[in-house]
């Protein structure tokens, strides 16, 4: 088993607190986005004595990820883990299929664009479905709302032009009518559109204001949910939000679009290939299929490959894409989405036995524990991770903390 030294990613959308004190050190003075655990080769962590994880497995695949699934991936770690610390929004984005990714690749391969580069789309040749796991409070938007839905959100904005676009979402077949609007909202800029969100960042405040107004003098024994939309006010107050962040980027246009996503401490979300998104705050662990592979509209200062992206995105409306544990005991959660790359378990030790084979990684979120197999024991406490191989056998967790595992699944 190896202690595993992680890079930290310091995008301008981080916390200067949540991934320090997650890792027990100070404050930053810049803030901290991701904490990277695995083998990408974009950033892979790093053994105790200096070898990249990517390294190590290449020169020993079988005994580090197992037979089966070298088999099914080839000799490389199929998932990535990362810690997310989110203070501010992240760009609105779509993650490829495997297919798309493949051509996106050898696209920009061909046309010998660096993989650096910042105008690169595809990093990667791999899909990239992930699952977040939130530690705190944690918000986002995920997913087309239900057009009708949308459409009376708009309306209780009380502006001609969420009018108009309201008419228009109702007027049409959902998924032909939402990429037809989204590419037209994508495809706004100058005066004229920093005037419209201007407008729609005053109308939102008023909604917001008004319904909260509203929700004090309903009686609570008797209120109506038809009529008091909980939903509305907080896709108003973080629309109000974007706006002042983005005075001019008709990404925010689109958001009014997509649904508002809460999760609580210990809830989960799950994004496929295709659904358009963005993070807006918390901290969570996610596990994703081993890509760097990012699709950009809006709410960034990075590139945005609009074509790419709505070429690539999934424009049939959707509930809110929580994800419910498939097993869930006292202290634990397995989370299992329908992808072969990778499952989460989250819970406190003693921890109820992860796969007995194949590549496992273990983050500690709370306390300390023992990490034992066959013929080794390993120590670790809050904010360390540590790679199992396949080789090392089954794994049994003891002490007083609770780990998130990382694996593939049988």
């Amino acid at each position: 088993m190896f202690l595993l030294r992680n890079a930290i990613r310091g995008y301008a959308w981080g916390s200067h607190t949540h991934l320090p004190r997650f890792l027990g050190l100070e404050s930053s003075d810049g803030p901290q986005a991701e904490l990277w655990i695995g083998a990408h080769d974009s950033d892979p962590s790093y053994l105790p004595d200096g070898r990249a994880l990517n390294d190590v497995i290449a020169e020993a695949p079988v005994e580090l990820l197992g037979e089966r699934v070298v088999d099914l991936f080839g000799p490389r770690l199929p998932y990535l883990m990362k810690v997310l610390a989110v203070a501010e929004p992240l760009s609105l984005q779509v993650h490829p299929s495997t297919d798309r990714a493949l051509i996106g690749h050898a696209r920009e391969e061909a046309a010998g664009i660096p993989l650096d580069a910042p105008h690169r789309s595809y990093k990667d040749a791999s899909h990239k479905p992930e699952l977040i796991f939130a530690l705190t409070r944690f918000e986002g938007m995920a997913g087309f709302r239900d057009v009708t839905r949308s459409a009376q959100i708009l309306r209780m904005l009380d502006l001609p032009w969420a009018d108009d676009l309201a008419h228009r979402l109702e007027a049409g077949s959902p998924f032909q009518t939402l990429r037809a609007v989204v590419t037209d909202l994508l495809a706004q800029g100058g005066p004229e559109t920093a005037e419209l969100l201007a407008a729609i960042r005053e109308a939102a405040v008023r909604a917001e204001e008004r319904g909260h107004r509203e929700e004090m003098r309903a009686n609570p024994v008797r209120l109506d949910p038809g009529r008091i939309n909980r939903e509305a006010m907080r896709v108003f107050a973080m629309v109000a939000k974007l706006i002042e962040q983005y005075p001019d980027d008709p990404g925010v246009l689109v958001t009014l679009l997509l649904n508002h996503v809460v999760l609580a401490p210990g809830e989960a979300m799950f994004l496929d290939a295709g659904v358009l998104h963005a993070y807006v705050s918390g901290l969570g662990v996610e596990i994703m299929a081993s890509s760097d592979n990012v699709l950009r509209a809006g709410l960034t200062p990075k590139h945005r490959d609009v074509p790419e992206l709505l070429a690539v995105t999934n424009f049939t409306p959707m509930p809110p894409p929580q994800w419910e544990a498939s097993e869930r005991g006292p202290g634990h959660a397995v989370l299992e989405p329908p992808v072969a790359d990778f499952a989460l378990t989250v819970g406190r030790a003693p921890v109820a036995a992860p796969p007995a084979d194949g590549p496992r990684t273990i983050v500690v979120l709370q306390g300390t524990v023992d990490l034992v197999t066959g013929g080794e024991r390993v120590t670790a406490c809050q904010g360390e991770t540590v790679f199992v191989p396949h080789a090392a056998g089954p794994l049994t967790i003891e002490g007083e903390g609770r780990v998130a595992i990382g694996a593939v699944p049988a």
